[in-house]
């Protein structure tokens, strides 16, 4: 719900449209008359790529449409300026391909990452102690990506070739990395959850 509102505050120039196999959430899109796709159960599988979701939304409701943005239902703090920033960035840039916002990894840096292993700490060559020598790493945040409607649906038929061993190359080769400071939340266990609750909490009490 919230995904959906923060879609629908975006300006009468954005359509929002709905891809979901749930049929709690079809019923609530029926209800508040937003589009709604009743996803086919071959998009939906846990091996499923976010690709044909974006493909089928885009065959059925955004021929018409210039450029197409995701939105991911588990990402409920959300900013419409990030959305506007990155859409006139792509008008005002016809060479670019897409737009997708990146945060800084911080402390979640490579060399400070270990392979898993409950048993006994891995032995790893010490390469930076401090954190402010931290190689700058970025990584995708999950809340804004924005591409052009009819490129990104033809790499898909296959109409258009692309090099599929690249990350994010369905959406482009000059893609434009758009560096976020805010606070984004990518709801995928029971801890991001509480997190996400308890900021959207903070939001709502009076200072």
């Amino acid at each position: 719900e919230y995904a959906i509102e923060y879609s629908l505050s975006l300006g009468e120039g954005v359509k929002t449209v709905v891809s979901t196999d749930i049929e709690n959430l079809i019923a609530y899109c029926k209800t508040n008359h937003i589009a709604c796709i009743d996803r086919n159960s071959d998009l939906c599988r846990s091996d499923s790529r976010i690709d044909g979701a974006l493909a089928d939304a885009v065959e059925k409701y955004g021929a018409d449409s210039r450029f197409c943005s995701l939105v991911y239902g588990n990402i409920p703090i959300r900013y419409p300026e990030l959305f506007h920033q990155a859409l006139r960035f792509l008008e005002q840039n016809q060479d670019f391909d897409a737009v997708i916002s990146m945060q800084n990894v911080e402390k979640y840096n490579p060399d400070w990452m270990f392979d898993l292993n409950d048993e006994v700490l891995p032995q790893v060559r010490e390469v930076n102690y401090r954190r402010q020598a931290l190689p700058q790493k970025m990584i995708h945040d999950g809340h804004t990506l924005i591409f052009k409607s009819e490129a990104f649906y033809k790499k898909y038929t296959g109409e258009m070739p692309y090099d599929k061993t690249l990350q994010y190359g369905i959406f482009g080769t000059k893609i434009k990395p758009l560096i976020n400071t805010e606070v984004i939340i990518d709801i995928d266990t029971e801890k991001d959850l509480t997190l996400a609750e308890a900021i959207i909490l903070c939001s709502k009490s009076p200072i």
